[in-house]
């Protein structure tokens, strides 16, 4: 894939906060974050909106980060090939799209989000498109997306635009992890990966966010590093956190119970109206590898797999850090109570649960008091 150069018609970085120090870093661009002096651990404040999922029946629902509120406030849910839909109470309503290639048919929908109009996008990897959907779930029209894309791990919605982390490797050698995407058009990819072994693709999975004025952000997925950069994708900071976020070199898998376990990982990342980032995490919770054992594996390996009377949630927990962007600290952090997947609008997260016969979404609403 050749590296497009087209421009970016966005708001310019000059139109940023002047005094936001967080979007100017050393002359390598980086800035280190520190937990603030008065960081506050007990301002988070939740409350639980939603249960989606039926333990039977055509409600039933299973794991997804691909998740979105509509203007009505009712709650999109990716499930693969379909997306089913629940009113604000959790009642299933219906389910829309089936496994296909004609309309409203889908390969495999990778992000779903609600726009300005009250109609909700849908990028549907599997067939490469953009399915609009209005709120009495009507086609209302098709866009094609890039077909050049394998696999996309995340993605943010840009004004009508999209933002895109997919690993791609341009003619002339380029590893390239960012892409901004509008229509068929590769606008622009960037973000070039500094990642030269055979994890090259591993190591390039980012989780990104968008604000409206076109400012991106790039959170690397096991490490807390967030690139912040311009409307015309200039890079204007990286965001380091003074402390590691895994303390052993994480490779992909399999993992085991003492030099390569279950990673910390960033899960999710946005913006809000106060100038501030928010990062979702998974981390392990003390006394994990109770609730493993080993597993051989083909080939020769050994690695670990989670006991059957075990959940996800015995073995992690949640936590969100709120990033000012003017001072570049960490001003506010919450432990989770259970496994958060995703963001579904401002101030909504996403809860996944493992129930004994049937699996659960959650929305709950995160406000923090006094910051």
């Amino acid at each position: 894939m050749a590296v497009a150069a087209a421009a970016f018609v966005g708001v310019p970085s000059s139109a940023l906060h002047p005094q936001n120090r967080a979007l100017s870093g050393d002359g390598r661009g980086r800035q280190v974050v520190r937990d603030a002096e008065d960081l506050c651990t007990t301002c988070a404040r939740l409350e639980e909106l939603a249960v989606l999922g039926d333990m039977s029946g055509d409600g039933f629902i299973e794991w997804s980060r691909v998740a979105t509120r509509d203007s009505l406030g009712r709650y999109w849910i990716g499930q693969d090939a379909s997306l089913k839909v629940y009113d604000a109470s959790g009642r299933f309503l219906r389910e829309v799209g089936r496994r296909g290639e004609g309309p409203l048919e889908f390969g495999r929908v990778v992000f779903a989000h609600a726009d300005s109009d009250g109609r909700v996008r849908v990028l549907d990897l599997g067939n490469t498109r953009e399915s609009v959907i209005d709120a009495d779930f009507a086609l209302v029209e098709e866009q094609r997306l890039p077909g050049r894309f394998p696999s996309v791990y995340s993605v943010a919605d840009l004004n009508g635009d999209y933002v895109l982390n997919a690993w791609v490797m341009s003619p002339e050698g380029i590893r390239v992890p960012l892409h901004l995407v509008r229509g068929e058009e590769v606008v622009r990819s960037f973000g070039v990966s500094d990642a030269t072994d055979p994890y090259d693709a591993f190591r390039s999975l980012r989780l990104v966010a968008a604000r409206p004025d076109g400012v991106i952000a790039a959170a690397r997925r096991f490490d807390y590093s967030i690139e912040v950069w311009d409307s015309g994708v200039s890079r204007l900071v990286d965001l380091h956190h003074e402390a590691s976020l895994n303390e052993f070199e994480v490779r992909p898998v399999p993992y085991n119970l003492t030099d390569h376990p279950p990673p910390h990982e960033v899960i999710a990342i946005r913006f809000d109206g106060a100038d501030r980032l928010w990062v979702l995490f998974h981390m392990r919770r003390d006394g994990w590898e109770r609730h493993y054992e080993p597993q051989e594996l083909p080939g020769g390996q050994t690695g670990i797999r989670r006991r059957s009377d075990s959940t996800k949630e015995s073995t992690h927990e949640s936590r969100l850090d709120v990033i000012d962007l003017q001072s570049g600290a960490v001003v506010a952090r919450a432990r989770l109570p259970g496994v958060f997947e995703a963001f579904v609008g401002d101030g909504l997260l996403l809860q996944y649960r493992e129930l004994p016969d049937t699996e659960q979404l959650a929305v709950w609403r995160v406000t923090i008091d006094g910051r």
